[in-house]
């Protein structure tokens, strides 16, 4: 082992002193051996043995402490590095889990979308009718839809905001059985409040909507299992809130401006 490896070794192994003596008090009352490795006399690694007693723990915990009071910025490099170290690794998983679920999330026939169904580019949208930020990005993504003709957006129902959530789902869902979806998705995402029955169901009837279909349609199996699909599939690819959005094998969780989903498109289509 080389002596710069070895120097980081030990100044590793004591900062890890460092930290258990912080945390169990009770070891610096014992002396800790740590075995590195130098050069023998032929060139051969042999066994170094350094000795840290309590007193000697004790300057080094002192040591680091005046060093980090001193050089606060080396705590925010630190955190900043394991949180850049973690978000890589979270970005790793969610692209295998894209992968691994590519057909569920982009080409389930079930799923209501707007723009082009041959489109080179596919925006999946997990959203809750409740969500502002939601409801601040729909007429953003149905413009998009409109002025580029080589774009889709799939819309996922998710409803984790309770109730009237799930309620505001089915009746979603259930309008896409008389061809309405579009116009009553952004019609319930312009409402104030929470998506009553009451109000769910006026908007409804100012689309011109089969309102006794649309009840019994809300109660169908297969909109419940659509919902607990999406529910799963979202868990899966490691959505964790709305809105969460899924292009190519990328998820941009949260809201986005209109020009930087612009920007996300441009850069899915050139890649």
């Amino acid at each position: 082992m080389s002596e710069s490896r070895g120097a980081v070794l030990v100044a590793l192994v004591m900062a890890a002193i460092v930290a258990l003596a912080i945390i169990f008090p009770a070891l610096s009352e014992k002396p800790v051996q740590i075995v590195t490795e130098s050069p023998g006399p032929a060139g051969s690694a042999a066994p170094s043995t350094a000795t840290f007693t309590a007193l000697q723990k004790n300057d080094i915990r002192n040591t680091v402490r005046e060093y980090l009071l001193d050089n606060p910025q080396v705590i925010v490099e630190a955190i900043e590095a394991l949180q850049a170290q973690q978000q890589a690794g979270q970005q790793q998983q969610n692209h295998g889990a894209i992968a691994a679920n590519r057909e569920q999330l982009f080409n389930t026939r079930h799923d209501p979308f707007i723009g082009n169904p041959d489109a080179s580019v596919t925006i999946v949208e997990f959203f809750d009718y409740q969500c502002p930020y939601c409801k601040q990005m729909a007429q953003d993504l149905v413009d998009i839809a409109a002025e580029d003709p080589d774009v889709k957006i799939v819309f996922k129902e998710f409803p984790v905001f309770g109730r009237e959530s799930t309620l505001a789902a089915r009746a979603a869902l259930a309008s896409a059985k008389q061809g309405k979806y579009a116009e009553f998705h952004l019609a319930v995402m312009e409402m104030r409040g929470a998506p009553s029955e009451n109000a769910l169901f006026r908007v409804a009837a100012r689309l011109g909507m089969d309102l006794d279909r649309l009840r019994r349609d809300m109660q169908s199996p297969s909109i419940e299992t659509q919902i607990q699909t999406n529910l799963q599939l979202a868990r899966q690819v490691g959505v964790r809130g709305t809105p969460a959005f899924i292009i190519g094998d990328q998820l941009v969780p949260g809201a986005v401006s209109a020009e930087q989903m612009r920007q996300l498109i441009i850069e899915k289509r050139g890649s």
